[in-house]
């Protein structure tokens, strides 16, 4: 597999995750607009879109504007810097007419370093590339496609299975790099150990379902050997876009959760601060973020 990465690993700080990741241009693209970053406790995901090399000029802005992160104490941060990405991508395009509409998709996670004596992961996530969960041989969705077709089945007018060969299933509804604004999905889940967290692009997910993912990271007790499975079972289905992904198991954290319902609540960066941010009006937005609770998932 190919493992081509903006990798900024500081051997010298421990790592609470043991991780795998792979990436491949597929069975039909001639190029990987795939990107993906890893440092001791921050991984992510993004995939590119826009014509010529636009979509991986944008996907490696997002990559590596996290991967420069020296850490965060709050899940604020870590989403302020996302929208920090998304405004980089704008000005990058700005610069060159070839890379006009450029964006990505991302979708990330790091621990959250606070003063509280529970330790937390956080999770962010813009587009349609995924954070999977598989804690006690069970497949958990962290994050919520921005799409279409996801849409549609939130409004009841299609069922998952149709999703599946909707004919605008590829078309997403959040992106950095192209709308004004953008809402950052984040989210705060207890770091336990023994839990796998799998991040990865549409690309594994539109050809193989969460059964046969389940599959693999219950069988692949290596998260490498995982993530090598994980690709090889995309291209031997259709394979017909770029595929990535990361596998990583917690390696510090609490010994288990205090409840046995795993319940997700997504938190949003509210878009009017982020307004004040892109024009300068404020010296410190990371003051002024404002959480926001926009739903609860219980899986």
């Amino acid at each position: 597999m190919s493992n081509k990465h903006i990798n900024t690993q500081n051997e010298s700080q421990p790592s609470v995750f043991k991780w795998g990741a792979a990436t491949h241009v597929g069975n039909v693209r001639i190029s990987n607009q795939d990107k993906y970053g890893i440092t001791s406790n921050l991984m992510a995901v993004a995939d590119g879109m826009g014509g010529h090399n636009g979509g991986e000029v944008a996907a490696e802005i997002a990559v590596t504007t996290l991967t420069a992160s020296s850490g965060f104490q709050s899940i604020n941060e870590f989403a302020y810097l996302v929208q920090k990405a998304h405004h980089l991508i704008q000005a990058r395009a700005q610069e060159n007419i070839n890379l006009d509409g450029m964006g990505t998709t991302l979708c990330a996670l790091s621990e959250i370093n606070t003063q509280e004596t529970s330790q937390r992961i956080g999770a962010v996530n813009v587009g349609d590339s995924r954070i999977y969960l598989f804690t006690n041989n069970v497949l958990h969705q962290v994050s919520v496609d921005h799409s279409l077709v996801q849409e549609l089945i939130d409004n009841g007018k299609i069922s998952e299975i149709e999703a599946k060969s909707h004919p605008q299933r590829n078309v997403i509804t959040r992106s950095l790099g192209h709308q004004p604004i953008i809402e950052v999905d984040a989210w705060e889940i207890d770091l336990i150990i023994g839990d796998r967290y799998l991040l990865c692009s549409d690309g594994l997910t539109n050809e193989i379902s969460d059964t046969e993912i389940a599959e693999i990271l219950s069988t692949k007790s290596d998260p490498q050997q995982a993530a090598d499975q994980l690709i090889q079972s995309a291209l031997e289905n259709e394979g017909l876009d770029n595929v990535t992904a990361i596998v990583a198991d917690v390696l510090s954290g609490k010994e288990e959760r205090n409840s046995s319902i795993i319940q997700f609540d997504v938190q949003t960066l509210s878009p009017e601060e982020d307004k004040k941010f892109s024009e300068g009006k404020t010296s410190n937005a990371l003051i002024s973020l404002v959480e926001k609770i926009t739903k609860s998932r219980t899986t």
